[in-house]
């Protein structure tokens, strides 16, 4: 079986569990995208993926994140 290469978050339909891989953003973005929870390994459920931002479930609780910063979170489809 072989390993897919990570796709941006913004990319994937509402309904889509992933796990993060990483996240390619400054220093500023990536420490307040981790004291959110998106951490790599974490597991994310895209709630809603529409127009306007992105509605993510992680650890139980909801975020609503803009495009453009889920463009630059990085997962691996589960």
């Amino acid at each position: 079986m072989y390993k897919q290469a990570p796709i941006s978050m913004s990319m994937l339909p509402s309904g889509s569990r992933c796990v993060v891989r990483g996240i390619v953003a400054g220093r500023g973005l990536i420490k307040r995208l981790v004291e959110l929870g998106l951490e790599p390994g974490s597991t994310v459920k895209v709630v809603r993926n529409e127009r306007g931002p992105l509605l993510i479930e992680i650890k139980g609780s909801r975020l609503a994140l803009s495009r453009g910063i889920a463009s630059k979170v990085l997962v691996e489809v589960s």
